[in-house]
Formats: C-alpha cells, structure tokens, sequence
C-alpha cells in the first residue's frame, strides 16, 4: 500500500527531540521532547525523558506544563531542571531513582538554570531583572513605557523594561538565589570552572553598551568576590569551556575583521587571561548549525576538551550539512568524527566513555537521539521519536545541484519532486529563500517544503552567496550588496533547474521566503514577472526605516549596508524592494507577525499601503501574540493557519494539475 501524502494537521502529530544530556557514569541520557499539546490549540507540551541504551525511553516529568534545561548533578543523584508548572519559570530538583520533583527556587523573576557547580552545593542561573523588582511595591504600576536605551526591545524577548540579565547562585538546600552581578549589563554565556572558584562569562561592560557590538570576557572570582577581565581585545565570545584542569578556556568568536558577518571561530584562551590562540588551520567554515529548518528545536553545542586535553570537539556547517569535528588543543586541521547527508544540532560528550550522544536533522528524519562511540567511530539509535508517522507518510527527498554564478563561485541547491511523481508531466514550482542572509539550506526535514511537495509542487531552494557554510568570502557577497550577487544567484538557480528537470512547467512558479528570504521575494516580483504568485513572510521592504524599527537594525544596518541612512539615504532606498512597487505585476501575500521586532509589522504595512493604493493584487495576513519566530515556535494553530493560508494564496494563482 502506498503511503499518504503530508499535510498541514501533520504538524500536531510528530515530536522533538533537542538537549541530550549524559550522565557523568554514562549510562543514561536525559533529553526534551516537545509536541503540539493535545488539548490546547495555543500551546505545546514540553517534557523531559531519559533512555538508556538497550532500554526503552522514559518520561520523567508529567505535568501540563513546560519543563525545559535537564542538568544532572555532578554525582548523577539528582537532576535540575526548569519548568514553569508554577506560574513562572523556576527550578526545580528531581531524584534519579524513584520520587517526586519538588520546586527548588521561588524567584520574583523568572529564573533559567545554566549549570551545577562542582561540589553539587549550588547552581549557577540567570534572570532578567533590575533591582526595583526585589524592592517592595511602593507605587502603583503604570503601564506606560519610559524608554531610556536605544536597545529596549528583543524579538521573542519583549521589551527589556531596562532590564539586564544577570548571574545568581543558587543554594541546593533552600532554593536562595544569590546574585553575583550587578551594573546595566547583560551577562552571558557563563559557566564554571572545574575547581568551583570561579564563574567566567561574556559582557559588555561599556558606558553605552548599546553602541558597541562586541563583547568581553570576565572572570568572578567566588571566595575573594572579584571581577577580572581576561579577554586582551574586545571581540565576540560565546559558548564558553573550562579545560578539565582549568588553565584553558575553548570558546567561539570572532574579532569583527568582517564586521558582524564574521563568522565565528573556535579559539583557547588562558583562565588568566592574555591572547586568544585560534585552534584552527584551513578550515574556512562556519561554528555550529547554521542550516535551518521549521522542525528542529536546536541545542547550544558549546566546543568540549577530550578528558586527556589533546582536542577539542566542535561543531561545524560545511555546504548543507553540519557535523561534529576534532582537532588538536594546540592547534591544527580538524577532523570530521560524524558523516553523511544529515545536520547535527545538539551533541553531549561524556569522557568516562569517550562516547558522543548526538541528535541529528535529516531529511528523512527530523530528529533522534544516537550513541556514538569516538573511538571506533561506531554509532548506534537510541531513540525513535516520530518512526510510526515515518511509516505513514511519503517523504520527498532532495535531490543536490549545483551551478556556477555569474563572478565564479560554486552554488548549491536541492530540489524536492512531487508527490506522486510522473515524469511524462508537468509540476507547478515553488521556489524557498532562507532567512539571514547568513544561514543556510541544506539536508534537513522542513515541513512546510515537505506539504507543498505533497499538493504536487516541485520545491527548489538554494544557498545563493551569502549564506553561511562555504566560507568567509561567500558569506560576504551581500555586504552592501542586497539584491545584487544574491538576486542573480537565485534566477540563476532557478534557470538551471529549468534546464536540468524538463518536468518543471516555466509558465507555472511561484516563490515565497522569510526574514531576508521575505526581502529577496519582495526583491524578486519588483525585477522580474517570471514568478505568477508570491507569499512574503516577516519581511523588511524599506531598509530606510528597518535602522530604527528593528531590534537589530541600528547594530548591523550600517554593516550589511553602506553607512547611515540619513546620509547615504540614497544607497537605503535603492535596496529597498518597496521603491519598485510600480513594477510588482505578481500577487502577493504578506505574513507578518504583530510583536515581530526583527523585523516589524510596519515593513508589511508599507509594502501592503503601498501596492493596495496601486490596485494590485495584494492580501495582508497578520498574527497576535507572535513575534518573528512564528513559522519554527510559533502557536501551534498559528502554525496550521500560516500554512493553510500560503497553500490556499498558491493554489489559487498557481494551481496544481
């Protein structure tokens, strides 16, 4: 029997898995699993589990509500965790063996877990506060906003009231928060060191810390309570880690020599402090998973010492994939430790065993747990969250291509065939543009992809020049440059599908994105009628006013585009996709988000004003209550409805057969 196409309701009946976590004896690993909650449309449910290998999964919080960040404690005797079962986020301590969680912290903020110390007294954790909130209430709340800071708002965040986020340690026996930061400052990326003595973080402790872009890195030192700076130049410092001996520090980051479109590298610093040492040679790629997907509840995958000190494990997006990578401690050519057509987005060493938990993003498989051993290179599944509904459905897998563009470079792309497909006819295409610009497609479950595929579109997406993943230089091309390299990238791409799949009827396209895939849509049907319906989702359409309507746009503007706006005005405006509206002959739908600050709902109202007053054929979908991460956490009904409102605009500009 042949199996069933994918559909828009499928989206409530699969699950994911993200934050693997060992445990220290290496014989049980603690993971969160997240789903559409079954009975409420607005929400999702999020537990944790644990899953020994050779044994079956077990669920290990119950309640209606999130649980998020399980940490075991340095003994493997208890496990720490948040869960907003409460009325807020807090803490919350659940025994290894059998017995009931119980509520570590009662916080007046919301409190988010970061780590256990050493001697498993304390905890180290973060809130977003300021020190009004632990006076007691003097006056009644207004809900008028004073904004003091040119950054007072975060998509998905809110407005920061001039709140920062500081550092508290917890007591394990009483739930007291102590904090250890103070200042207008945010404080991040923190962890201890192996010894106990000392909490290293990241932050930008300027007068003005809103017009810088990097950060530095700082020392507190918990007996003598002092801060010390041990970063030599100002750059960018995440993912911090203490070598097992704690003279060393494995960090990512960059020092802005191209900007903030640098792409982040893996360096060591002395817990003393003095020069960061890169740890790399010839390898010209991008940290992390940079490769999106509307299915992946990604991990942090901070870089981690071997138990003997000799390497450093990392990850690493290479094209359209993303894998985990060793390379030695003192610097050298890394070594790839996983393969294959598949993305790794979170990752847990133990180095008892010298063994990996690792989850990983194919396209057959939007995410599983899996064992593997770094010494024979052997790896084993220990879970198999969503194989029943693999059972069911019929999953389109991409097939790669690539072309060369017009200055030389090498782009690469896939595309998905229709359900059901017939080579002697002709499919409608759509064609997807991912966000950044400075991500990624690439080998990855997408399901909004995979529902159009199913109507019986052909889905073609690209890495045109400036996405991540194939080296600082490509990643450059759209610097200064929006709708130049990036726009003949893409009608190149489309062309040579054209030429390599006859099946694809030229007369029958359409195109959608979001985020700067929303811009390069726009972009598109204000140059060129080849596309007969288009859908821009949380779009930016004026980069003139993006500088002072976005959370971001002020701190990369004058980077991505060349200088201020109120004085090269002219080079603003020519990159805007809204001073071509005259040209636009494509229906369009707008899909915006109303507490998006990315990318504010004022670029759709524009460009939506803009082409109703010229009588073109123009629909304005908006969503309360979601920000710019709508498509990938949004609403879980939201969800269905985006998806049911891009499938109704195409099908009926751009039927299928």
């Amino acid at each position: 029997m042949s199996k069933r196409p994918i559909v828009i309701e499928d989206l409530k009946k699969v699950k994911w898995v993200s934050d693997p976590q060992f445990s220290h004896d290496s014989s049980e690993v603690l993971y969160v699993l997240k789903g559409a909650h079954p009975s409420e449309k607005s929400k999702y449910l999020t537990q944790i589990w644990s899953v020994k290998e050779d044994s079956q999964p077990k669920l290990l919080t119950g309640e209606n509500e999130t649980n998020s960040t399980p940490r075991w404690s340095p003994d493997d005797s208890q496990i720490a965790f948040n869960s907003s079962r409460s009325g807020s986020n807090q803490i919350w301590l659940l025994p290894r063996d059998e017995g009931e969680a119980r509520q570590l912290t009662k916080f007046k903020r919301p409190l988010s877990l970061i780590a256990w110390s050493p001697d498993g007294t304390k905890l180290l954790a973060s809130s977003k506060c300021k020190p009004e909130d632990f006076e007691e209430e003097k006056k009644e709340k207004s809900d008028v906003k004073v904004i003091t800071r040119m950054h007072y708002k975060m998509n998905g965040a809110g407005y920061h009231d001039d709140r920062n986020t500081h550092l508290f340690l917890v007591n394990i026996q009483d739930g007291e928060a102590k904090q250890i930061t103070d200042g207008a400052y945010d404080h991040g990326n923190a962890t201890f060191s192996p010894d106990g003595r000392f909490v290293v973080f990241s932050a930008k402790r300027y007068e003005e810390p809103d017009h810088v872009n990097y950060n530095d890195l700082y020392s507190y030192d918990l007996v003598d309570q002092k801060l010390k700076k041990i970063s030599e130049i100002s750059g960018q410092y995440t993912n911090l880690n203490f070598s097992p001996d704690g003279q060393w520090i494995a960090f990512y980051g960059h020092f802005f020599e191209k900007g903030p479109s640098t792409l982040p590298k893996l360096y060591k610093i002395s817990a003393e402090g003095g020069q960061a040492q890169l740890l790399w040679q010839d390898f010209d790629f991008s940290v992390g998973n940079a490769v999106g997907s509307d299915m992946t509840a990604a991990s942090a995958m901070k870089p981690v010492w071997t138990e003997d000190q000799k390497h450093v494990l990392f990850s690493a997006t290479t094209g359209g994939v993303c894998h985990l990578y060793k390379v030695s401690a003192q610097g050298g050519v890394p070594e790839a430790q996983t393969f294959g057509e598949r993305v790794l987005y979170g990752f847990s060493y133990n180095a008892y065993s010298n063994q990996v938990v690792l989850t990983f993003n194919q396209p057959d498989n939007m995410g599983d747990l899996y064992l593997y051993n770094l010494s024979n290179l052997n790896e084993k599944r220990l879970t198999a969250v969503n194989d029943s509904w693999y059972e069911e459905v019929a999953i389109s897998l991409p097939e790669q291509f690539s072309y060369q563009a017009d200055n030389g470079a090498e782009v690469e792309g896939w595309l998905l065939k229709p359900y059901n497909f017939d080579e002697n006819k002709k499919y409608p295409m759509i064609l997807e543009i991912h966000g950044g610009p400075h991500v990624a497609y690439g080998l990855t479950f997408n399901h909004e992809m995979q529902v159009l595929s199913s109507l019986g579109y052909a889905v073609l997406y690209l890495n045109p020049q400036g996405s991540a993943g194939y080296g600082q230089e490509f990643n450059d091309q759209t610097h200064h440059d929006w709708g130049g390299q990036d726009y003949r990238d893409v009608m190149k791409g489309v062309e040579v599908a054209l030429e390599k799949w006859p099946f694809i009827d030229p007369e029958r396209l359409g195109v959608t994105g979001g985020s700067y895939g929303g811009y390069m849509t726009n972009w598109i049907i204000g140059h060129s009628n080849m596309f007969k319906v288009a859908v821009t989702q949380r779009s930016t359409s004026n980069r003139f006013s993006m500088f002072g309507t976005s959370d971001v746009g002020y701190n990369n503007g004058n980077f991505e585009f060349d200088g201020k706006p109120w004085i090269n005005y002219q080079h603003y405006l020519e990159r805007s996709p809204i001073m071509y509206v005259e040209n636009i002959e494509t229906p369009l739908m707008i899909i915006h988000s109303e507490q998006d600050y990315r990318c504010p709902i004022e670029q759709g109202e524009q460009l939506f004003t803009a082409l109703k007053y010229l009588k073109k054929e123009v629909i304005f979908i908006r969503f309360p209550n979601e920000n710019h991460d709508l498509s990938r956490s949004g609403q879980p009904q939201h969800r269905l409805e985006r998806l049911q409102h891009i499938v109704d605009w195409f099908q009926k500009f751009n039927p299928v057969d």
